[in-house]
């Protein structure tokens, strides 16, 4: 009997877990990882926002609510790996460190990496909304994690680019330092054209770089 009454404890238990980790799944959006300090550290962009239309990606964009930050236990996910998929979540111990609202921005794209030397992740955020001067479109958010929370860097109206459909950081040139690789989309001559432009930050300001 006292077997049962465990057994039965135990699946409890099991169906909690695997609900929990069901749950997170199904609520992240887009996510990304990084070593960092000895540690693993998982970025992710969760929760339930009404989908976005980008007029110049002729899409819509599903977005989220919060950015969340987790200590990734047990078992890593291997970088070669990246871009790390929701479903790739279920069966992860996580431990949550951090979190930021950002539901007025819609965000919908996360990309973290190391491109300078002062030991900060650098955060890359594809955010969605309007500005002063124009309407409603993708946005770079540059922000960092510092110190255990994020730090806003640059988010300006856009890059050399109308919008951008995707990014992520990549260390491109073979010097040790990521570059955000952004595939951006825009007009010339009245002709849409899509390309893939690199930047980083130098102070306060993306760059965009030559890289052959």
């Amino acid at each position: 009997m006292a077997l049962v009454v465990l057994v039965f404890a135990f699946l409890i238990v099991l169906i909690s877990i695997t609900s929990s980790q069901s749950d997170l799944v199904d609520s992240v959006i887009a996510c990304d990882v990084i070593n960092y300090a000895d540690q693993q550290l998982l970025f992710t962009i969760e929760g339930t926002n009404e989908p976005v239309y980008s007029e110049h990606l002729e899409t819509y964009l599903d977005n989220g609510t919060t950015i969340r930050v987790y200590r990734v236990d047990g078992h890593k996910f291997a970088l070669d790996q990246r871009p790390i998929r929701p479903t790739q979540l279920m069966g992860r111990k996580l431990t949550l460190l951090y979190q930021n609202e950002m539901a007025g921005a819609h965000p919908w794209l996360i990309t973290v990496g190391q491109s300078d030397d002062d030991e900060h992740i650098e955060v890359f955020v594809g955010a969605f909304r309007a500005t002063l001067c124009f309407p409603a479109e993708t946005r770079p958010y540059f922000l960092e994690y510092r110190d255990g929370v994020l730090v806003r860097r640059w988010t300006g109206s856009y890059l050399n680019c109308l919008a951008f459909s995707d990014a992520h950081y990549v260390d491109a040139d073979g010097d040790g330092r990521d570059e955000l690789r952004v595939i951006g989309h825009g007009l010339r001559n009245g002709e849409k054209y899509s390309e893939v432009a690199y930047y980083r930050l130098y102070g306060f300001m993306p760059y965009r770089l030559t890289i052959e």
